[in-house]
């Protein structure tokens, strides 16, 4: 490593107090809500006050105006979860051009609009893991399909970027990728991509899900229309909305899933915003950072930009559900 800077675990008090603020995707959604609360907590611990905002709909142009009425207050620090990986450059841009500092999480935008970026999860590792479960539960060979959430956000593009690499393998050569449908965030709109696909391709197999909205959507829609020996729903979401749905037999809906802490991506947002805001991170690679007692390396992500990766995919499955509910 060219270099090691510690980031200690912010005590109340130890910075002046300012305005930290986190936008994320949208509201009444588990997930983001959970982000909100880790990122919250770490910079109120960290003497900084936090506003938390949620657009009403997962739409770039309502992030846009939040972020507007962010700069007019002169926030010291604005993290963001992306809906839109371009739409958003000239807004944050124009933040930084004020001094405020910027980062984003979960999703991304263009590197040069924002300062780090907190990856919830390394993206090959969970798209070959994603990959190999499809394999697994076509029996090496079939139909399948990806609903993911937004058209252009950043992370859900790599990640589908990423499955279709590790599709390369010839070992995969009997899997048939037939659909890529967008729910965008939305349940209710993930549920009609759902119906849409099962109606569409009568063989499909399994529907992997990039979101927690849209893994809870498929799955509630193969359960109405008495699928669920036929399809199967696997892909990305939180143990507790999935309980009912998880287990081994022909009836159970969704045999796996694969989550990461939403907390401790908050978390670790948090305390890069306070050390970026007060001059304290280098903005280089090849770092490790030491927040909160843990260790995480700063590098070049795919698209050039800096990147933290905050955790690692959790399988979660029948074995250990109850477990994870308890802990996420």
């Amino acid at each position: 490593m060219a270099g090691m800077l510690f980031l200690f675990s912010c005590q109340r008090g130890q910075f002046d107090r300012g305005k930290y603020a986190i936008i994320m995707k949208s509201k009444n959604n588990w997930y983001n809500e959970l982000a909100s609360e880790g990122f919250k907590q770490t910079v109120e611990d960290g003497g900084k006050s936090c506003i938390v905002l949620y657009p009403d709909h997962p739409s770039v142009q309502e992030q846009i105006h939040l972020i507007q009425n962010l700069i007019d207050e002169k926030v010291e620090a604005i993290a963001v979860a992306a809906n839109d990986e371009y739409a958003l450059t000239p807004v944050l841009t124009q933040a930084r051009e004020k001094g405020i500092s910027v980062i984003t999480l979960d999703a991304d935008v263009e590197a040069g609009s924002r300062s780090i970026y907190i990856s919830p999860v390394d993206a090959k590792e969970l798209g070959r893991e994603l990959v190999m479960e499809v394999d697994r539960l076509c029996g090496n060979s079939g139909q399948w399909c990806i609903l993911s959430a937004g058209s252009r956000s950043a992370n859900q593009n790599e990640w589908i970027y990423m499955m279709k690499q590790e599709l390369q393998n010839l070992k995969y050569s009997n899997l048939r990728l037939v659909d890529i449908a967008y729910g965008e965030g939305e349940y209710e709109k993930a549920a009609e991509k759902a119906r849409l696909m099962l109606e569409t391709y009568p063989d499909l197999k399994v529907m992997c899900c990039l979101s927690t909205e849209g893994i809870k959507a498929a799955a509630d829609v193969v359960k109405e229309r008495g699928q669920e020996t036929d399809v199967k729903v696997i892909g990305l979401g939180l143990p507790d909305q999935m309980e009912a749905y998880v287990g081994r037999g022909p009836e159970d809906v969704c045999p796996v899933l694969f989550i990461w802490n939403p907390r401790e991506l908050g978390r670790v947002a948090g305390y890069v915003c306070l050390e970026l805001a007060e001059g304290r991170i280098e903005e280089r690679a090849d770092q490790e950072l030491l927040l909160g007692g843990m260790t995480y390396p700063m590098d070049y992500g795919q698209d050039g930009g800096l990147e933290v990766i905050a955790g690692e995919p959790i399988r979660v499955d029948s074995e250990n559900i109850g477990y994870w509910k308890d802990q996420i």
